[in-house]
């Protein structure tokens, strides 16, 4: 797989930044943790500390393992530097950057660490779940919302074959421990260390909001349904994450993923033999194995996950929390660096081109690739951010957004808005500020934001009224070079996919 790709899939929102700056400081901040005590960097106002265990070792007989506490230690450990990233395939740009399946940390931005009560917001990072890390647009938030009061949390998971593995061998190896899911075992084991730490660092634990992109925002809603997660979060705000369609897959579909990759491993049978021998390899032979595009997704365990994603939605069967659901004009951008055509687009989801384009092109006048195009945005993307906002809005308050909004230097050349534009905006990346309109944008954005985090709801002073999902009212935040409100947006588009969704599943329609 090419440089390009492995790029893209992270998101737009895969920049690493260079490092918050320390203030001089006669001496570096302490903090003790339940596990032990942490020194980090002073700041102007706060302090950070990076590279925080919540879990061991996953390696070597661990691995394919849930999560296991930290061992506590009793001298300052230092929490200057992010920890090594959870194995994937090597990035142009990030050859340098230490791996290792003992990964499992997280880092915390604080702008005071006196007692307090100040809300913070947990980043999920995204990459197609096989590439990432918590260290990317760490720095950027805590640049935007310490300021503003908040404390920004990010973590690392499980990537890849590492952290999605169902096999016979693993239930038969394990009986009655939920497998297949570690990477949502892993962040819930972060989110649990942080409902038990964070007011060390000056953050309350009950005010925390959960947000991610891509598989960022895949991993939102998955914790969202997840009743191990329930209690952990106060708020989330998925972006660009999907969950109607092509959201999980049954165990035993998983399972038969988990055989072939065994065999392609070298590690034919499905006895717990065939995992002793996959658990000897190293990280780089089981990362060999799956060649190809990523195609990696939550499992319906009957544990971790219980039900698919949206049926968990429609049930009111998810954490009873204000919810944001969005998504980007051009979600296919994501597609087409993975190389999915129409005849992929067939083949793996079942999609006929021919088949909509009467509910996309009326007028029989649309190119073959707009059509495309638009269908790829459309059919995870689009009609999911909407789905979920109005499931979720039958039981709780809830909120969807479509960013559209394409800065005016590119505009002669993009179509619209590529996959997780948006987090360049809300989380502050360096091109929010290259001109007064992208600043403008950025600005109003970061404030729904914060009146999110802080209060449950995304409205306030000065900002474009956003209404709430209700019934058959449903307006998303279209965010251009205006920002309003828009009712019935894509109305026929996104009717037709959620039907689909409807149909195969019984439920009523979003």
């Amino acid at each position: 797989m090419g440089a390009r790709i492995i790029a893209g899939m992270t998101g737009l929102a895969a920049l690493a930044a260079a490092g918050l700056q320390a203030a001089s400081s006669p001496s570096a901040p302490t903090v003790m943790t339940g596990s032990g005590p942490v020194r980090g960097l002073a700041l102007d106002n706060g302090a950070v500390f990076k590279g925080i265990p919540f879990a061991q070792d996953t390696g070597g007989a661990h691995r394919w393992t849930p999560p296991r506490p930290v061992t506590p230690w009793t001298q300052p450990r230092d929490a200057t530097a992010f920890g090594p990233i959870c194995p994937q395939p090597a990035r142009e740009g990030r050859t340098d950057v230490p791996q290792s399946e003992d990964c499992l940390s997280l880092n915390i931005a604080t702008p005071n660490l006196q007692p307090g009560k100040r809300p913070v917001l947990l980043l999920v990072h995204g990459g197609a779940f096989f590439v990432g890390s918590g260290a990317e647009l760490f720095d950027d938030a805590a640049r935007i919302y310490n300021p503003r009061g908040i404390l920004v949390v990010s973590l690392n998971y499980r990537l890849g074959r590492l952290g999605f593995f169902s096999h016979p061998g693993l239930r038969a190896g394990q009986p009655g421990v939920a497998t297949g899911n570690y990477w949502l075992m892993d962040q819930i084991a972060g989110l649990n260390w942080v409902h038990a730490n964070i007011a060390r660092f000056g953050g309350d634990p009950a005010q925390v909001t959960i947000m991610g992109c891509s598989a960022g925002g895949s991993s939102i809603n998955a914790l969202m349904a997840a009743p191990a997660a329930r209690g952990l979060f106060a708020r989330a705000s998925a972006h660009s994450g999907g969950g109607l369609n092509n959201a999980t897959r049954p165990r035993d579909q998983a399972e038969r993923e988990g055989v072939a990759f065994a065999v392609r491993a070298g590690s034919p049978g499905e006895g717990a033999d065939a995992i002793i021998r996959l658990r000897a390899l190293d990280p780089a032979a089981v990362m060999a194995a799956d060649p190809g595009p990523p195609n990696f997704g939550a499992v319906v365990d009957g544990q971790t996950i219980t039900q698919e994603t949206a049926i968990a939605f429609a049930r009111g069967d998810i954490a009873r929390v204000p919810y944001i659901a969005g998504s980007t004009s051009n979600e296919a951008s994501v597609f087409g660096l993975m190389g999915f055509d129409e005849k992929i687009l067939r083949e793996r989801f079942g999609i006929d081109l021919a088949a909509v384009r009467n509910i996309y092109d009326p007028a029989g006048t649309m190119p073959a690739a707009e059509l495309l195009r638009q269908v790829q945005t459309d059919f995870i993307f689009t009609a999911a951010a909407s789905a979920t906002a109005a499931l979720a809005a039958r039981h709780q308050p809830a909120w969807s957004y479509h960013f559209a909004y394409v800065p005016p230097a590119e505009r002669a050349t993009m179509p619209g808005a590529p996959h997780c534009a948006d987090f360049g905006y809300t989380l502050g990346a360096a091109k929010a500020s290259d001109n007064p309109e992208n600043a403008g944008i950025a600005r109003q954005m970061q404030d729904y934001w914060t009146n999110f985090i802080t209060t449950g709801n995304p409205n306030g002073a000065g900002l474009p009224a956003w209404p709430r999902y209700q019934g058959a009212h449903r307006a998303p935040l279209l965010i251009d070079r205006t920002i309003a409100a828009a009712p019935d947006f894509r109305a026929a588009q996104l009717r037709y996919w959620q039907q689909q969704w409807a149909d195969r599943t019984g439920q009523a329609r979003p």
